[in-house]
């Protein structure tokens, strides 16, 4: 099965990533290869929308927790959006819960992130 992997960016400029198919040791690269890529362009905050994402594997989640450990780097931070059943569950299995932020949907993500950008009064 092939990955569908497309990028959008705010007007803003915060990159919300679409996935579609699933996300296993031979679709993973392209995946992986992708958010480098954001994170090379200095997009250290990335939404990730799960919606369309039946089943993902070990794989998967190393580059996940690899593309985390690089924003963090950068104050920066990945956000999950729309996690189908079987995919929250293999974050919660794996506790992975507690580094990733899951949301219902792109906009309280984006909030999220415009929320923690913005400077207190």
């Amino acid at each position: 099965m092939v990955l569908e992997i497309d990028v959008q960016m705010t007007p803003d400029g915060i990159p919300v990533v679409h996935l579609k198919g699933e996300i296993d040791l031979h679709t993973c690269a392209t995946f992986r290869d992708t958010l480098r890529e954001l994170i090379e362009s200095k997009h250290y905050d990335i939404v990730i929308n799960l919606a369309e994402v039946p089943y993902l594997d070990s794989a998967a989640l190393g580059v996940l927790v690899d593309a985390v450990r690089r924003v963090r780097e950068h104050e920066g931070s990945i956000r999950l959006v729309q996690t189908t059943p079987f995919v929250r569950r293999a974050f919660e299995i794996t506790r992975l819960v507690k580094i990733f932020q899951l949301y219902d949907d792109n906009e309280a993500a984006l909030a999220q992130i415009r929320a923690a950008k913005s400077p207190a009064p």
